[in-house]
């Protein structure tokens, strides 16, 4: 026990706690903890073997050096050497992450980006980190716009979703609607998609998945062209951004040009905000119902949604976008349609949902848009113009995206 304490600023919270846990019941002292271990700026490791031997229980799971991150199962023992180590800047439990359109989208203005500006995404890349993607007539015909795929569970190479959020989210961002004749489309049609897999069929995944997701995103960003991350998924935030390892991801991502785009959370306005949109480079969306109109009128904040303040004080979410019954695509056989079959719509090809998830995939389509009339912008500039949205409209029920807004804000920087 002394050493735990001893050692207690470089444990999280969640950590200095299974340890306490575990050191006091001597079952568990020789089982493997899951571990996510931050490296120093400086840190010379570039595996785990180079800070500990490790036994054969034990295992590396992700290696993420290049944003300074390592995870594995790794014993008590173990723990206390890494603990000790120089390289080390701080030990984090590797926690679960969970998964977080015909009246949406014009409601959130992506028909008249299309119609007064030509706009639908095209040449803009979206990284949907998620359940998988399915390769829906929406995304591949006329063209197959999924143009990669990587599998961080089960490691297969071809598109899939077992789940069906992650398929979902994607056609809120860019479902061009053509199993539907046209009826479901999303904001940007004509984007394109990278896959990437980072939770399981039951929608759950681990912090170090997801973060090697972001690396890859990170790594592939330039051949790939990704302009954004959408992260309809998120973890309960208990420590300060500066040192919540999937925030902190994040911010790699936005210092090398991706635009991150995380959901809120779904635990109300009691609930807190969910990692990583505590973070405030990160774009966090909250959604609205939109009463299955096109009006603003009638429009209310959706009683789901995790309002801040975050632990650091920030007010989130930053942007409420419709989120309240979104029909979107999905994956045949997945999760989603044989726990609900009764939101199917169009003989299984859509199904029909709630949640900041779906909100998030919006605001990931509508800044698409922004991103195909100026791709020079950087994720910085493009946040803070849909920001001044929520200047131009103040009261609660209409502190939302709005495109309209947007381009006559971007028309005069």
């Amino acid at each position: 026990m002394d050493w735990i304490l001893k050692s207690q600023k470089k444990l999280d919270e969640k950590l200095l706690n299974r340890l306490k846990s575990v050191q006091s019941n001597t079952s568990q002292k020789s089982d493997p903890i899951p571990l996510l271990i931050r490296l120093t700026n400086e840190a010379k490791a570039k595996k785990i073997t180079d800070l500990c031997s490790l036994t054969a229980a034990e295992k590396e799971t992700h290696n993420i050096s290049e944003i300074h991150f390592l995870a594995g199962r790794i014993k008590l023992e173990n723990i206390r050497k890494l603990a000790d180590h120089a390289d080390v800047a701080m030990l984090h439990l590797d926690a679960p992450v969970k998964a977080s359109l015909d009246v949406a989208t014009p409601s959130v203005g992506g028909s008249y980006a299309k119609n007064a500006f030509g706009l639908t995404g095209k040449g803009v890349t979206i990284a949907v980190l998620d359940t998988g993607i399915h390769p829906h007539p929406d995304f591949v015909q006329p063209v197959n716009r999924i143009v990669e795929f990587v599998d961080f569970v089960q490691g297969r190479t071809t598109p899939y979703d077992d789940n069906g959020h992650g398929t979902h989210c994607a056609g809120c961002a860019a479902g061009n609607g053509i199993a539907s004749g046209g009826k479901y489309v999303s904001p940007a049609p004509e984007a394109t998609l990278v896959g990437v897999k980072v939770l399981n069929a039951t929608g759950d995944g681990s912090v170090s998945t997801v973060i090697a997701g972001i690396n890859y995103c990170i790594q592939n960003k330039a051949r790939l062209n990704i302009k954004i991350m959408n992260l309809s998924l998120g973890v309960e935030a208990y420590t300060s951004y500066i040192n919540d390892p999937l925030a902190q991801a994040c911010e790699s991502a936005f210092n090398a040009g991706i635009l991150v785009i995380a959901a809120a959370g779904n635990s109300g306005p009691d609930g807190k905000v969910n990692s990583p949109g505590i973070h405030p480079r990160v774009l966090t969306v909250g959604a609205i119902d939109d009463r299955d109109t096109v009006s603003l009128s009638d429009d209310i904040k959706a009683a789901y949604t995790s309002v801040g303040p975050t632990i650091d004080g920030l007010l989130k979410p930053d942007l409420f976008v419709p989120g309240s019954n979104i029909t979107a695509p999905i994956s045949p056989n997945s999760t989603l349609t044989f726990q609900y079959p009764g939101l199917l719509v169009l003989n299984g090809q859509y199904m029909k949902i709630s949640g900041t998830s779906m909100a998030t995939g919006l605001c990931s389509g509508a800044a698409a848009l922004m991103l195909q009339a100026y791709p020079s912008y950087s994720p910085q500039r493009i946040k803070l113009i849909m920001l001044q949205t929520i200047q131009v409209f103040n009261n609660e029920n209409e502190a939302r995206l709005l495109l309209q807004e947007v381009f006559k804000l971007t028309t005069s920087q």
